[in-house]
């Protein structure tokens, strides 16, 4: 057993460890002007943290939204130009945002700069006109305020997944046309494994069709944490006792397994993930209520995956369950780790269902059923 605390980890250490080949990959990608690319990413893989500490790390000037945050396509446009503002002029980002006076130096500065460019800064300050006009001014800002930019979109495909097919589509077609528009304008759109913008890549009758490439990032297997710190050259000392049984409890979750290893500063591994149950519990079952709204056998799917059953051995048509599975994919809620598996992507959600099933899974699991191959 270790005693006292663990020096605390780098962020870039805590982000690479688990994907040092990737991060080189996505270093090398990012470094020759990529286009358009699609990063096909494992839900919870720690691809966000990777992607980010990768465009810190190139010379090359990214712009980052999270379109976590957004509701529809008008507030995408919104945050894009919020984040373009913040990155490239941090000078006119309290008067665009409303904070600082109307005619403050930077705000007159950027408002002759927009004009300029034909650009209405009140349109996209306050969302006022369609959606697809304000994204690609939006756009068309960012390449405004510097030239060779790139733009990360992260976590687009779940947002495309909860909107309209025809407002899906419409948002990638003026991605697209932006690109195209503006050449040296680097665009890294990230969705879950599965999501609509590797589909539509491949879909000749989608405005995104062979528009760019593919990216993908896997969540790490717990055996390669160990690997990779041992190949970099930050000093620590999380011991492999200690970061493997940490990442194995996470299921190679990177973020859970550094929040785990930061609890076990005594060295014992189960009863810090037992203290990160407890202190998420709350929210977990949050998250189990929240299903309900999904689609009627959101829990059901959920409950028999955290008991190790097949997603088909709830008691419901084959078509229903299916429906209830794609929209928990785009969620990011479950995934597919091998070809014909099922499993839910939080571990702190699975211990918490696996703990927690209704009666009737309970009794399934207790039966002998099979394991969650999906059929």
């Amino acid at each position: 057993m270790m005693s006292g605390s663990f020096v605390s980890v780098t962020r870039d250490v805590e982000a690479c460890t688990g994907h040092l080949p990737e991060y080189g990959e996505l270093l090398a990608l990012l470094a020759e002007r990529p286009g358009l690319v699609v990063i096909d990413a494992d839900p919870l893989s720690g691809c966000s943290a990777l992607l980010g500490a990768a465009t810190e790390s190139v010379e090359a000037t990214y712009v980052t939204c999270d379109a976590r945050t957004c509701l529809d396509g008008v507030d995408l446009a919104m945050s894009i130009a919020d984040a373009a503002i913040s990155r490239l002029a941090p000078d006119a980002e309290a008067w665009w945002l409303g904070s600082a006076p109307p005619a403050s130096t930077a705000g007159l500065k950027m408002t002759r700069l927009l004009r300029s460019v034909g650009l209405d800064a009140n349109a996209l300050r306050n969302g006022s006109g369609p959606s697809l006009r304000l994204l690609a001014e939006a756009l068309d800002l960012v390449v405004a305020l510097h030239a060779e930019a790139g733009l990360v979109i992260d976590h687009l495909g779940p947002m495309l997944s909860s909107t309209l097919a025809d407002d899906a589509r419409g948002l990638l077609g003026e991605l697209r046309a932006a690109h195209q528009r503006h050449p040296r304008l680097d665009l890294v759109l990230v969705e879950h494994s599965g999501g609509p913008m590797g589909d539509a890549l491949v879909d000749k009758g989608h405005p995104m069709y062979r528009a760019g490439r593919i990216l993908r990032i896997r969540r790490p297997l717990p055996e390669r944490f160990v690997t990779d710190l041992s190949n970099m050259s930050a000093p620590t000392r999380v011991p492999s006792g200690v970061l493997a049984p940490a990442a194995d409890l996470a299921r190679g979750v990177p973020a859970l397994t550094w929040r785990t290893v930061a609890l076990a500063g005594d060295g014992d591994v189960l009863t810090a993930w037992k203290r990160l149950r407890w202190a998420t519990e709350p929210s977990t079952a949050t998250q189990w209520d929240l299903l309900r709204r999904i689609h009627p056998q959101a829990q059901p799917v959920v409950a028999a995956l955290g008991a190790g059953l097949r997603p088909h051995s709830v008691v419901a048509n084959a078509k229903s369950i299916n429906d209830a599975l794609i929209r928990l994919r785009g969620l990011g809620a479950v995934w597919q780790p091998k070809d014909r598996r099922w499993s839910l992507s939080d571990p702190l959600l699975a211990s918490w269902v696996r703990d927690s099933n209704p009666s009737r899974i309970a009794h399934m699991r207790h039966s002998g059923a099979l394991g969650a191959e999906s059929t």
